[in-house]
């Protein structure tokens, strides 16, 4: 009897017809409550609601819109619509100020969450500071330790996925393959053998942030106050959450038995991310501990995948540069062997990555941050409580005024710098620094970064040493996609891998 009357209700001729009209009054709403900064000049859009109904026009655009402000604003604050809100698009000038600043006065968090909708997409706290501080006091401590299973990983993963025959030439979807040749080296660092190389988990981890991504672009174009109802529609997070607990539920139960048997200690105890959160949070869950390896997961691999499938499609552009990386591999092999220090000794691999980020990118807009309290910036723009902040960072990359000839893919452009500070460590790609925001700066600068930094160098010293690349005959690069604030490679580029004669 429910279920026909219901059905009934679903498909009256007012139903449609009074949901909409109850989303645009509390959309109307939503928009009048937002703070006033009409002392702003606009870029692009002139209303909220013309860029609402035109979403898919700003999905695509943005780039050309951010240019426009920046070519017009560059040494001052300008705003661009964004669905329900307003982006206020900061200038370098600002960069200390705001991203120094504690997250009672600019939140991160809060901003992120309004991004991606972590509570209805990945189902944890968007506060939650334990993983940045274990990273640090863990991960990166133990990188010189675990250095041996992330190359391991890496050569293990290029034979399985690469795999030339003898000396011919072999079309490889970069992006597809960076992404499980990445995947694998990062689970083997947070849960370790043999989950990282379980193809079920594999492709879980590739495929969660994807979808994370998608359900967040639609759960934006929504008010809060209407979140609980439409996540329910339009995200698949207890299914997610079924799926990931079926794969990574066995290992946390033996891990957990391991503890209560055996202590703190035990024969061949693991040494990975997944031991050092139990160790340190009492935590028990498996649907919670689940959650919290993905979210480490969702920025290791993605970020670095993105990063390395861009250097690997410019050295293929460029072949001419990969024996200028192959001699300095070698030097620094010779002195050091493969150890985490050899890397460090790197410097044209730090500039080749370097590089190649400051020309590409990953985003047009970054560095978000909420005011949870009315400021005023340096030159007296008024900033009022609710706004939403972020840097131009792709525009800021290519200032002229910063960089000699910006626009020019010169891989070596940091070593020129490097070779009057000590090793060259001013200029290594995890310093961070206002011209540069690979890893972001300040407060919350990336503290993975130093991982990253090991798996992107060991991955390009192996390919560059082990196989020659180059682009596919009579093809050129294909061109990278804007996709809202991202700029991602494109996932049809390929590049063509032969076996090395040595």
């Amino acid at each position: 009897m429910f279920s026909t009357h219901f059905m009934d209700f679903i498909f009256t001729p007012y139903l449609i017809p009074g949901i909409c009209a109850a989303l645009v009054v509390a959309c109307s709403f939503q928009l009048f409550r937002r703070p006033n900064l009409d002392h702003i000049p606009v870029v692009g859009h002139t209303s909220l609601l013309a860029s609402y109904w035109f979403t898919k026009g700003l999905e695509v655009d943005l780039a050309r819109v951010v240019q426009e402000g920046y070519d017009k604003y560059k040494s001052r604050a300008f705003r661009i619509a964004n669905l329900t809100h307003w982006v206020v698009c900061l200038p370098r000038s600002d960069l200390e100020c705001v991203l120094t600043a504690s997250e009672d006065r600019l939140s991160f968090f809060k901003a992120t969450e309004q991004s991606l909708k972590i509570k209805y997409t990945l189902g944890v706290d968007v506060n939650e500071t334990r993983h940045q501080q274990l990273i640090r006091s863990r991960l990166t401590r133990n990188l010189r330790v675990l250095y041996g299973d992330v190359r391991d990983e890496i050569i293990t993963a290029c034979n399985e996925y690469l795999d030339p025959k003898h000396n011919e030439w072999k079309p490889i979807s970069v992006l597809h393959t960076t992404l499980k040749i990445v995947g694998r080296t990062s689970n083997r660092v947070i849960v370790g053998l043999p989950l990282c190389r379980d193809p079920d988990w594999l492709n879980f981890n590739i495929n969660y942030p994807q979808a994370i991504v998608t359900e967040a672009r639609k759960l934006r174009r929504f008010p809060d106050f209407m979140l609980p109802l439409v996540a329910k529609f339009v995200t698949c997070l207890s299914r997610r959450t079924e799926q990931g607990v079926a794969l990574i539920g066995p290992l946390i139960k033996e891990r957990l038995r391991h503890m209560e048997a055996e202590g703190a200690d035990w024969h061949d105890k693991p040494n990975d991310y997944l031991q050092w959160w139990l160790d340190t949070s009492q935590e028990t869950c498996p649907i919670l501990l689940m959650r919290r390896m993905l979210s480490v997961t969702f920025t290791a691999i993605h970020s670095t995948s993105l990063t390395f499938t861009q250097a690997l499609l410019k050295l293929a552009e460029h072949p001419q540069y990969a024996q200028v990386l192959r001699d300095e591999v070698e030097a620094v092999v010779n002195k050091h062997g493969w150890t985490k220090d050899a890397l460090s000794e790197m410097q044209k691999f730090d500039s080749f990555f370097k590089e190649t980020q400051r020309v590409e990118g990953m985003a047009i807009l970054a560095l978000p941050r909420i005011a949870m309290s009315d400021l005023t910036l340096a030159d007296g723009t008024f900033i009022p409580r609710g706004t939403t902040l972020s840097f131009p960072v792709n525009r800021m990359h290519h200032d002229d005024a910063v960089y000699e000839n910006p626009d020019a893919f010169e891989p070596f452009r940091f070593t020129k710098t490097q070779s009057n500070e000590l090793n060259g460590a001013g200029n290594q790609m995890t310093t961070l620094g206002p011209d540069l925001l690979l890893f972001g700066l300040g407060t919350h600068a990336c503290p993975g970064r130093f991982f990253a930094a090991t798996v992107l160098k060991t991955m390009l010293a192996h390919i560059v040493m082990s196989y020659d690349v180059k682009l596919e005959d009579d093809t050129s690069r294909p061109k990278a996609l804007c996709i809202g604030r991202s700029i991602l490679p494109s996932p049809a580029a390929k590049v063509m891998f032969r076996k090395r004669v040595k």
